[in-house]
């Protein structure tokens, strides 16, 4: 038997067990790296229907405070009351620690800016039980500046969405306060025509 032979075919061997080793490391760092783009998606995806769910829940949330009477959301009480009952869309969120809070306040204008004046009324919602944050009566406002907030999520990494809008005593319609930023135009943006 020739020496070089034997010797060339152990090198192959040799060679041939680096390779595989090689290729095996490969193959497992592919591997992990679809396994954590995987995970990351499945993080994006989550965090994605969080966000879309707690949209629908200010929505709902808005929807059944437009649809009461006045009485019945422009006092700390009332407002507790209310928001005994959870927002359809709340089975969704399915959230650690969610927490929704409700601030009524009294709307001014300065320069067209919506700002608050005067007192407020809050509430809060957490793990289905509801505390009144800051009491009071609004029943004698024409508007009200309705904030809604939502939190959700471990210390550290809280996720919020927050809905403001303002609810009209009358209803859906406009209050026809003339001159604000609340109603209608001022007559002279209006367009009158001369005979």
């Amino acid at each position: 038997m020739n020496f070089h032979a034997v010797s060339a075919r152990k090198n192959q061997d040799g060679v041939t067990i680096v390779e595989v080793l090689l290729a095996s490391v490969l193959i497992f760092i592919g591997l992990g790296s679809i396994f954590e783009m995987n995970t990351h998606s499945i993080e994006l995806l989550r965090a994605t229907h969080l966000t879309a769910a707690s949209t629908q829940m200010l929505q709902e949330r808005v929807e059944t405070i437009r649809s009461k009477v006045w009485p019945e959301v422009s006092n700390s009480t009332a407002l507790a009351i209310l928001m005994q009952s959870p927002a359809q869309s709340e089975v969704e969120m399915n959230a650690p620690a969610l927490t929704e809070t409700i601030t009524l306040s009294v709307p001014v204008t300065q320069s067209g800016q919506v700002t608050t004046s005067g007192p407020a009324v809050q509430a809060q919602r957490q793990q289905g039980q509801v505390r009144i944050l800051q009491a009071g009566d609004l029943g004698a406002a024409q508007l009200l500046l309705t904030d809604i907030l939502l939190a959700w999520g471990p210390p550290g990494h809280v996720q919020k969405r927050e809905l403001r809008v303002i609810i009209c005593r009358t209803g859906l319609t406009r209050c026809g306060i003339f001159g604000s930023a609340f109603g209608r135009p001022m007559p002279s943006q209006s367009l009158t025509s001369t005979p």
